[in-house]
């Protein structure tokens, strides 16, 4: 008998491989297809179960015509990514930020050292090549984009059904959020296809371990080497990335796969540590910048260092804020539910969102390892956004790589649902919602494509700044300007370095991206270890003195301080301060107070108070060799002129004239006052015989 059982066993076998061998050869079946008479049967696998769906269901057609979603998907992603694209460099100034640190290392000047570095050691390839030409350098994204796609079809095709992941392929293709970043040279896109493919590779591996359920061999190390190397890429590609090492090996631990989570610690160990003592050797940057980053991550705003940084409830609270921020904002835009630049959030939304997930988690436990992993990816990724990203981010960027993942596992959790009968009707609803979702994505799309049309030509034809709103034009008119214009040899500081460096063919410009603020008590007490004890006038009984007594006076300064609608000027208390202040108290009604008495005046005033050193400020530009620097009027809103202007560098040099008046001199304008102008200012430090070691 025992006999008999093994030769049945391997009859029926032997018939099973011929009738698929003739099935192929018909064109009727697939190869991982039951056998007609078991329709409903479903094949267990790592990832869940296989199944085969009755014919004349539209699950049945899809399944069949697999090929054909991908095909089409593809098409309109070439289609609406042609007529999206958008050949100017963006106005975040992110994107030239990759291209200049591009630049730098292609030179050999440094290694990129800002977020992640990868992107820009790739672009830094085709930079080399064919110097700055931000076209061909956003061809490598669209292709990123296009490659993201298909890694992702091959990735959910037998996880979500057919029917229900068609909907998610139309709506991914045709989708501008996400074909925005297929014609910008941000990491956003290098990343999708990175992220995609490591998950891709992890969920075969996985699959293969749970099959065959052997000592791992050759092929398995590979396989874990090879995944190992991709990961640390992504790490490298986006700061974020690593989280993805930290899921899948939570996954492993947690489905007790021992070794395989060894494997993969080692394997990416294999890369990241020859890595390190690459960079520690060729560029001389031994530290990994953690502690630096995670020190940025704690300040309450990045902008203002005066804020100080956050406690724990304040890192709860940014938490949420972030989540409600990016879920029920930038998401819901994303998906073509909330029009372009809406503003509004929803708690409701917020919490709807993280349930469906947590339904799907749970769901997936029992049914589908491979939901479950990428629902603790998405988790993990997602949370570890939330707590690293000060609210003033508010950037689409930072949820958008995950749109499509989101969109697959969430319509996964709620056809679960579906499956029981009371809940029948949420399948329905779910394809409803993903129609609605498409259409208004398409409808989102076809209006962004022709008003991008006229845009396309003109900077076709030549026009660059032809897009761009005024006070843009008038910045990289500028930038441009300073780079025939002004001598190699002088330096110029910049808001938007990145871009200066785009707009003027390549030239380096010195970046001021935040005035170096001080917590007021902070930087008075460090004046007065030094000078001793300190004075503060109010600047407003400063006005009242003759120009020679303000001039002399502020000659003396040591700091000035910010509170409320305020501005007082620190003084040191002994010689020769305090016989100049004397002298001007005699000639005007200064009122003057201790720096205690100040510090208790900005503690007790609302709002944030701040301390600026003027000198720390002029220092910074000596340093740094600059002697011209570019302001302009950039918009707060970038979609509407309502006056209010990013003013970071009219307030560095306000401050510094606070202490050395007339030092800083105009030496062009570009666009007339009442048309958003830019300005180049030259900064005369001989006026004050100041030392500029340029």
């Amino acid at each position: 008998m025992k006999n008999h059982n093994r030769g049945d066993h391997g009859a029926g076998k032997a018939v099973k491989v011929a009738g698929s061998q003739e099935q192929r050869k018909s064109g009727a079946h697939r190869a991982d297809t039951p056998a007609p008479g078991d329709r409903r049967a479903a094949r267990k696998s790592a990832g869940g179960k296989k199944e085969t769906y009755p014919a004349g269901r539209p699950d049945a057609w899809f399944e069949k015509h697999m090929h054909v979603v991908l095909y089409v998907s593809l098409l309109l992603t070439f289609f609406f990514g042609i007529f999206l694209f958008d050949i100017k460099i963006s106005t975040g100034g992110d994107d030239s930020t990759y291209i200049e640190m591009a630049n730098d290392f292609a030179r050999g000047i440094s290694y990129p050292s800002w977020h992640g570095p990868l992107y820009s050691v790739f672009l830094s390839l085709p930079l080399a090549l064919f110097g700055v030409n931000v076209f061909i350098l956003k061809i490598f994204s669209f292709a990123f984009i296009v490659a993201h796609q298909i890694l992702f079809f091959f990735t959910f095709r037998k996880h979500v059904p057919p029917a229900v992941f068609s909907l998610i392929m139309l709506i991914v293709s045709v989708n501008s959020t996400l074909l925005y970043f297929a014609s910008q040279t941000y990491s956003e896109a290098m990343y999708m296809f990175l992220q995609s493919l490591v998950i891709l590779l992890f969920v075969n591996i996985y699959d293969t371990l749970e099959q065959e359920r052997q000592k791992p061999g050759r092929q398995e190390v590979i396989n874990w080497i090879i995944l190992g190397f991709f990961t640390l890429l992504l790490s490298l590609t986006r700061n974020i990335g690593v989280v993805a090492l930290a899921a899948m090996l939570f996954f492993l631990l947690i489905r007790r796969r021992y070794m395989a989570a060894l494997m993969l610690a080692a394997s990416f160990a294999l890369f990241l540590v020859p890595y390190k003592i690459y960079k520690a050797l060729a560029w001389n940057s031994p530290g990994s910048g953690g502690s630096s980053q995670f020190s940025e991550i704690l300040l309450v705003n990045q902008y203002n260092r005066a804020e100080g940084y956050e406690n724990l409830e304040g890192m709860v609270v940014r938490f949420f804020e972030n989540a409600r921020l990016y879920l029920s904002k930038h998401l819901m835009v994303g998906l073509g539910l909330r029009e372009t630049g809406s503003t509004d959030t929803s708690w409701f939304i917020t919490f709807l969102i993280a349930a469906l997930l947590i339904i799907a988690f749970l769901y997936a436990g029992r049914k589908n390892k491979t939901i479950q992993f990428i629902t603790i990816y998405l988790g993990a990724s997602m949370a570890a956004t939330f707590i690293a990203l000060q609210q003033s981010w508010d950037q689409m960027r930072m949820v958008v790589i995950y749109i499509p993942m989101l969109l697959a596992v969430i319509s996964w959790g709620l056809l679960q649902v579906a499956e029981r009968k009371e809940y029948g009707v949420v399948r329905w609803l779910l394809v409803a919602m993903l129609a609605v979702i498409f259409v208004r994505t398409l409808g989102q799309t076809t209006e962004k494509m022709k008003a991008n049309r006229e845009i396309l030509a003109r900077n076709l034809k030549g026009d660059k700044y032809f897009g761009f709103s005024p006070d843009w034009q008038n910045f990289l008119r500028m930038s441009e300007w300073v780079g025939e214009n002004i001598p190699d040899s002088a330096n110029v500081a910049s808001r938007k370095p990145s871009m200066s460096f785009i707009y003027s063919k390549g030239r380096e410009f010195y970046g001021i991206y935040r005035l170096p603020a001080e917590v007021p008590s902070d930087l008075l007490n460090a004046i007065r270890a030094k000078e001793g004890e300190l004075l503060a006038v109010p600047n407003s009984d400063l006005a009242k003195l003759d120009a020679y007594r303000q001039m002399t006076l502020r000659l003396h300064s040591a700091a000035i301080v910010s509170s409320g609608d305020s501005l007082y000027t620190v003084f040191p208390a002994g010689a020769p301060s305090s016989d100049i202040i004397s002298d001007a108290a005699a000639a005007g009604d200064l009122r003057l107070m201790p720096a205690d008495s100040l510090l208790k005046r900005t503690e007790a005033m609302p709002g944030t108070s701040y301390a600026v050193s003027p000198d720390t400020l002029v220092n910074l530009l000596i340093r740094n060799h600059v002697d011209y620097i570019l302001d302009a009027s950039l918009r707060v809103d970038p979609n509407a002129n309502t006056g209010r202007i990013i003013n970071t560098i009219q307030r560095y040099m306000f401050f510094i004239e606070q202490k050395y008046p007339g030092i800083i001199s105009l030496v062009r304008q570009m666009g007339n006052d009442s048309n958003e102008p830019a300005w180049l200012f030259r900064i005369n430090y001989d006026y004050y015989g100041l030392k500029n070691e340029s």
